[in-house]
């Protein structure tokens, strides 16, 4: 029964964390969206005296609506496919009106056909496909220039709002993504220097499921990676820094795998080598320990920069065992890796 116990208390926590996860990160565009929309409505209402601007409202909401990859591309594609559907609808209305059915599924096709050409995002072609059946079933006095500036209105609503007032920073997305992952690391380096204090060989291990959790934190850095050259791409601001993110999202790309990667395969080799109790470990292990552990942490909490011990080669430094002389392999790719996400060496801080 306990291990079942522990089994759903696990399930539990995880299960809220990912809700209070997702409230987290939606809860801002839900604002947003509701804000936005209200506005278009007041804007199309007082600009083009429309009663029930019914879709300029909705197009900011679809605009601004959470989970998006981009909210300027999702603007874009909205105008783009409904202005296609309202030339398809418009055309198809030259039909024969013998066979509505037809002629809805004649333009419904095209529409979406065509739109699907662009090679947009998926909006574009649902929208053009939506508007061409409300051009056929409610008439282009509802649903044709009347639609296109309630659109236009509630999709540059969304625009100001996705580009200007709500417009993240993209280097921020990638630098809170990369210090949870810091975080994650600091956390089980701590337990290790722990497990090597105590020489507790099931703390060593609990250090390795540590470093294993940090795999989320790997790939929210990189979904926080693609996200900040969205941002980059599509929103003014993120065009300001466009060059900065390239270079920062190319340096953690290449060295985040790595330094999991490393602290894993130090994990790992550390608690082997502390299990066979072969040797003493090596005299530099503790303050390594002890330094890379604090310098995640002040990364991580936005602390100066941490300075890293220099690397005595092994054969210099210890005269070790096999397993210790691979986990002091590991760990100096550790502190390799370490240097791109803000540590500086002890040489580098002299010379400043």
């Amino acid at each position: 029964m306990i291990p079942r116990a522990n089994f759903l208390r696990r399930h539990i926590d995880s299960s809220i964390e990912k809700i209070r996860t997702r409230w987290s990160s939606g809860w801002r565009d839900a604002l947003a969206s509701a804000i936005a929309a209200a506005l278009a409505w007041i804007l199309a209402t007082h600009l083009f005296g429309h009663v029930h601007p019914v879709f300029a409202a909705i197009s900011a909401v679809v605009c601004l609506a959470p989970g998006l990859p981009s909210h300027g591309k999702q603007a874009i594609g909205l105008m783009v496919g409904v202005a296609t559907g309202i030339v398809v609808g418009e055309a198809a209305l030259w039909l024969p009106d013998g066979y509505p059915l037809l002629r809805i599924g004649f333009a419904t096709f095209s529409a979406i056909a065509i739109a699907a050409l662009y090679g947009l995002g998926a909006v574009v072609p649902i929208q053009a496909g939506v508007s061409a059946v409300l051009m056929l079933a409610v008439g282009p006095e509802a649903a044709g220039v009347v639609r296109m500036l309630d659109v236009l209105v509630g999709a540059g609503v969304g625009l100001v709002f996705s580009q200007v007032l709500l417009t993240p920073n993209p280097i921020g997305i990638i630098d809170s993504s990369a210090k949870d992952l810091l975080e994650k690391l600091a956390k089980g380096f701590s337990k290790s220097l722990q497990a090597l204090e105590e020489k507790d060989a099931s703390k060593a291990e609990n250090a390795v499921l540590i470093f294993s959790r940090a795999h989320d934190s790997l790939i929210a850095l990189e979904n926080g990676i693609s996200s900040a050259r969205n941002t980059a791409r599509w929103t003014l601001r993120g065009r300001f820094v466009s060059r900065e993110v390239k270079d920062i999202a190319k340096r953690y790309e290449r060295h985040a795998v790595r330094l999991y990667a490393s602290s894993l395969l130090f994990a790992e080799a550390f608690a082997d080598a502390l299990r066979k109790e072969q040797g003493p470990p090596p005299a530099s292990l503790h303050e390594r320990l002890a330094s890379v552990a604090s310098g995640c942490a002040a990364i991580a909490n936005d602390n100066e920069h941490p300075v890293l011990l220099p690397v005595v080669p092994i054969e210099v430094a210890d005269a070790v065992s096999a397993p210790w002389q691979l986990c002091l392999q590991h760990l100096s790719t550790v502190e390799s890796a370490l240097l791109t996400f803000g540590f500086i060496t002890q040489s580098d801080k002299s010379s400043a």
